[in-house]
């Protein structure tokens, strides 16, 4: 019996034994289940944000991608009313939807072992494509290109051999030279009639040059197309456009993205426009303006206002280039002094033929100017330096050379329409350019359906997401993320 009760006493040593453990055990289990829990919260909640991301990049404005092959996020989805928080809303959306996905599983709606909600969202550090000048626009089409083509792109432009500047100043130079030719010529003629006698008849010459001179004050793009009624003119309304109106700021690109503005680069973005926009012989259709690139040399809200300024860049250095060569050869010179004499000597006044022969010059270089712009707008290349072989108009042809324009043979040149605008491109400010680019796209944009108010300053590249998450097991957490297109 001895043995029994010792028996006994030990069994119920075991029992509180067993009872003591077991609370100890229980609460490392609970302990271990509630840090199993917060740990798949928390690899829940990366999941989940990292697909809500990817759905917000997702939400790429198709437009853009479809015209200009660029990604975008519109933080006003359409409205006009762009801001983050219309992206944070997005995101907790995208963000609760799977969630809910999580809770459907095989436990059932209802028995969620996390029972996670996304609270509240905020995107900050954003990029949009406008900030500094556009240089996040920039920056994405640089990538895009360099994806497309490489990085072998060399310039084929002319401004190694002369800049547009120089042109025009030799252009002003000469139109000032032949400006004291005529006023030589009116200042002898003047000096002789003013001492005849009142009964004798005064003097009067028979200038070419003159019916030349009669035509100087036109538009170059009347001699260049051959029927500009039949060009498509647009206008549009460039008041409300990025480059005129105040815009939002964001963060640009960070600090290790390499800024777009190298010479490769520069040369990228001129092939990017000219792949992307339309000019004068390839018109972009659906486009509010019919002549982009010349919308982007120019920044006129009329078609026929760009294209004239360009008709008339052009006309100024060819004209500067045709009177260097003037200037160079005897033998076009000879035969202007030729016609001088002829003109001066049939009213018996030889010593006006120096005088004479320069006006015709200045008037000839004039009328080979207006047929280069008819080769040129016709689709052919001009040479840089003009020569005898590519000359054009005989000294025959320049009083009625509007009437001659058609009458030609094509130089064979390299400098066609293309190569005048990549020029004009080249020499225009880097940011003025990009600001318009991104006028083109909003412009062509708000024509299609839902995108009435697009704007590029809404248009955001990439960005911090910081969510806040709650479980309804009394634990908390949050996120952030970093999200971009590259």
């Amino acid at each position: 019996m001895k043995t029994g009760k010792n028996k006994y006493r030990d069994g119920g040593y075991i029992t509180v034994y067993v009872a003591l453990s077991l609370g100890i055990i229980i609460s490392l289990i609970t302990t271990m289940l509630i840090a199993a829990r917060n740990r798949t919260i928390r690899f829940q909640t990366e999941c989940v944000a990292d697909l809500g991301i990817n759905s917000l990049l997702a939400e790429y404005n198709r437009e853009l991608l479809q015209q200009y092959k660029l990604f975008f996020i519109d933080s006003a989805y359409g409205s006009g009313n762009g801001n983050p928080e219309n992206v944070a809303k997005h995101l907790i959306h995208y963000m609760n939807i799977n969630y809910d996905e999580c809770s459907s599983g095989i436990l059932g709606k209802g028995k969620d072992l996390t029972a996670c909600r996304a609270d509240n969202a905020l995107i900050s550090g954003i990029s949009y494509a406008s900030d500094n000048k556009g240089r996040v626009l920039r920056y994405q089409i640089d990538r895009y290109m360099k994806a497309i083509y490489g990085l072998d792109m060399i310039s084929d432009s002319i401004n190694n051999e002369k800049d547009l500047e120089a042109y025009l100043s030799d252009y002003d130079a000469y139109c000032g030279e032949r400006d004291s030719a005529n006023g030589q010529v009116d200042e002898i003629m003047n000096e002789l009639n003013s001492n005849l006698e009142e009964d004798e008849e005064p003097y009067s010459i028979s200038n070419p040059a003159d019916s030349v001179g009669t035509l100087t004050q036109g538009t170059a793009l009347y001699y260049a197309v051959k029927d500009p009624a039949a060009m498509r003119f647009g206008r549009t309304d460039i008041s409300g456009l990025i480059s005129g109106r105040n815009i939002r700021d964001g963060e640009g690109l960070r600090p290790y993205q390499k800024a777009p503005d190298d010479l490769v680069s520069r040369q990228l973005f001129y092939k990017y426009i000219f792949d992307q926009c339309g000019y004068y012989s390839d018109e972009k259709d659906g486009s509010a303006l019919t002549y982009q690139i010349e919308y982007l040399i120019v920044g006129k809200d009329s078609d026929m206002e760009n294209m004239e300024e360009i008709a008339d860049k052009i006309f100024k250095t060819r004209y500067a280039i045709n009177m260097a060569y003037l200037m160079s050869s005897g033998s076009k010179q000879m035969e202007a002094e030729e016609m001088a004499l002829a003109a001066t000597s049939a009213i018996g006044l030889p010593e006006l033929t120096e005088a004479v022969k320069w006006t015709i010059l200045f008037a000839w270089g004039y009328a080979e100017s207006a047929k280069d712009m008819r080769i040129l707008y016709d689709g052919h290349g001009l040479t840089l330096i003009k020569t005898d072989a590519s000359w054009n108009t005989p000294l025959a042809q320049m009083v009625a050379f509007a009437a001659c324009l058609d009458d030609y043979t094509p130089p064979g040149g390299d400098m066609d329409y293309k190569k005048y605008l990549t020029l004009f491109l080249e020499s225009a400010d880097y940011d003025r350019t990009t600001m318009r680019l991104m006028d083109i796209m909003e412009m062509d944009i708000r024509l299609t359906p839902g995108n009435s108010n697009f704007r590029m300053d809404n248009a955001i590249y990439q960005f911090y997401a910081t969510a806040n998450i709650s479980s309804a097991y009394n634990y908390d957490c949050s996120i952030k993320r970093f999200a971009t297109y590259e």
